[in-house]
């Protein structure tokens, strides 16, 4: 996997994220931004979005080696549904 496809995920996850903390409870804003335990929640997101898209993309390269830029598509949407499937399923357990 390149360089550039690697930078490609790291920022869709990123920004995936800020925009799920940015619409979080109605605020509309980045205030959140201002304490480090959210940065750790941040983190929670958007490491699995990132690693979810990753993983996926390089499964569907290794199946379908004629089609590498279909793969990494298909790889980055169904890696961030599940990543965020997995999260929430995750965090919702007590």
């Amino acid at each position: 996997m390149s360089r550039k496809n690697i930078l490609t995920f790291a920022l869709t996850s990123i920004l995936l994220t800020m925009f799920l903390f940015y619409i979080d409870e109605g605020y509309y804003n980045f205030n959140w931004m201002l304490k480090w335990s959210n940065w750790f929640a941040f983190l929670l997101y958007a490491v699995p979005l990132f690693g979810f898209q990753v993983l996926i993309s390089y499964g569907l390269k290794k199946v379908f080696p004629k089609y590498p830029k279909s793969s990494l598509a298909v790889g980055a949407i169904t890696g961030i549904i599940l990543a965020l499937v997995f999260v929430i399923m995750i965090l919702s357990f007590p």
